[in-house]
């Protein structure tokens, strides 16, 4: 969840995959590194969904809860989950990567 969803105009993201929860400060996608493209719905865009390419591996670095400075890599459905993220931080949803014809079909 990014903070921007919830009317909190900061940058902070919150990530749970599974039974482990990131919690970032001022996200930076630095690299990243092959592709796969899923089906991605999102809280923002209730009962849609859209193929989405992403990355399949990136090295994020931000700043932790208890401001500590973290530079790390992930891969798969995390990696996928914070690019998402990041996305929304910064004002782009899963929409945006439709075709600008489906976009503006959608909409009407």
């Amino acid at each position: 969840l990014a903070a921007s969803q919830v009317g909190i105009l900061k940058r902070v993201a919150i990530i749970s995959a599974g039974e482990s929860t990131i919690k970032m400060i001022n996200p930076k996608i630095l690299s990243k590194k092959g592709i796969a493209t899923l089906e991605e719905g999102c809280l923002s865009v209730p009962n849609k969904s859209v193929n989405v390419k992403r990355a399949d591996e990136i090295v994020v670095s931000y700043t932790d809860e208890k401001d500590k400075f973290c530079k790390k890599t992930f891969q798969g459905l995390v990696a996928r989950i914070i690019q998402h993220e990041v996305d929304h931080l910064n004002g782009k949803l899963i929409i945006d990567y439709l075709p600008w014809i489906r976009r503006f079909l959608k909409r009407n």
